[in-house]
């Protein structure tokens, strides 16, 4: 079994923190934007996955991994940027398509997460939020797919998804800063 650096799992908890006060901020955005600005509301549905992306490049250069999650996290970034310019193409012609694009990402990602979760547990140990927010990622993918060609999701409802997400990493935070301080230092 390879375990992964204390620094390592440092700079992957302090990211985990980063993107939950940032998720949180986002959704308060997006949600107090949609009806009132809601051009400001798209260029924030943009930038949430370059978002992904920018946490994913910093997590592949402090990490260290190598092998099945370095990859999952390369293919993550690559569909991030993917999905921002089909939102950015889309959010202001075809909102619907702009809110099945961006499920096509959260999906995609949301499978990444969990496969890279699963990869993870077996080297920090714990990982059970990372695996249940990426199912759930996965779930409203689909659902952000589906609803938005049926013209049932709008912007409002990627802020409750932001809001999910920061809670799994605001737990997997905890989880580390738990682990970190039972580490032989």
């Amino acid at each position: 079994m390879q375990t992964i650096s204390t620094q390592s799992a440092r700079s992957l908890r302090n990211l985990y923190f980063v993107r939950t006060l940032f998720q949180l901020v986002w959704a308060a955005g997006v949600l107090s934007t949609v009806l009132s600005h809601p051009a400001i509301a798209a260029i924030l549905l943009i930038l949430y996955p370059l978002w992904d992306v920018a946490c994913t490049i910093y997590d592949l250069n402090t990490s260290g991994q190598t092998g099945n999650t370095r990859t999952s996290q390369i293919v993550n970034a690559v569909l991030g940027s993917a999905a921002a310019l089909a939102i950015a193409l889309t959010v202001f012609s075809h909102a619907a398509y702009s809110i099945a694009a961006f499920g096509a990402w959260a999906l995609g990602a949301g499978l990444l997460q969990l496969a890279a979760g699963l990869i993870r547990r077996k080297q920090l140990g714990g990982q059970w939020a990372m695996i249940l927010s990426g199912a759930q990622s996965s779930a409203a993918g689909i659902a952000f797919i589906l609803g938005g060609l049926a013209g049932k999701f709008h912007a409002k409802d990627m802020g409750g998804y932001a809001i999910f997400g920061a809670l799994y990493f605001l737990i997997g935070g905890i989880l580390l800063s738990r682990k970190l301080t039972r580490a032989p230092q």
